[in-house]
């Protein structure tokens, strides 16, 4: 039997900005909630932890409803790659999805360039699952 430890703070923190990222067109997609879900199991959450935030991604949310500035460097690269994976679950990169990445890069003072090759690279690992 597995028993989950439970969530840091940092990485609910996580969960919650990657909700609002998967919400950033409007509308959260399954391949977007299944990201999310995923990020639960693979965060230890527990049962009420997984509950209480999957309850929480029903509900459209913005990067507003979240503070990220405790994020450590590791935990803030981390947000951004999970976040250029749910912009690309749907296999569809709109405007809005865009400019939230580049708003969530700003926040927690990833650069540009390094916000790139992120993004680059969770798409050509995406193709990649895609092709397979």
């Amino acid at each position: 039997m597995h028993y989950a430890l439970g969530m840091t703070p940092e990485e609910k923190t996580i969960v919650r900005v990657l909700v609002a990222v998967a919400w950033a067109d409007g509308e959260m997609q399954a391949p977007e909630a299944g990201v999310i879900e995923g990020l639960l199991s693979g965060f230890d959450a527990s049962a009420e932890e997984e509950a209480e935030l999957l309850a929480y991604a029903e509900t459209p949310r913005g990067l507003r409803d979240v503070p990220v500035a405790g994020l450590s460097a590791d935990d803030k690269e981390m947000l951004m790659r999970n976040a250029a994976l749910l912009v690309c679950a749907d296999g569809e990169e709109t405007a809005s999805e865009r400019t939230l990445l580049a708003h969530l890069a700003d926040v927690p003072r990833i650069g540009e360039k390094e916000r790139h090759e992120i993004v680059l690279s969770v798409r050509g690992g995406m193709k990649h699952l895609n092709r397979g």
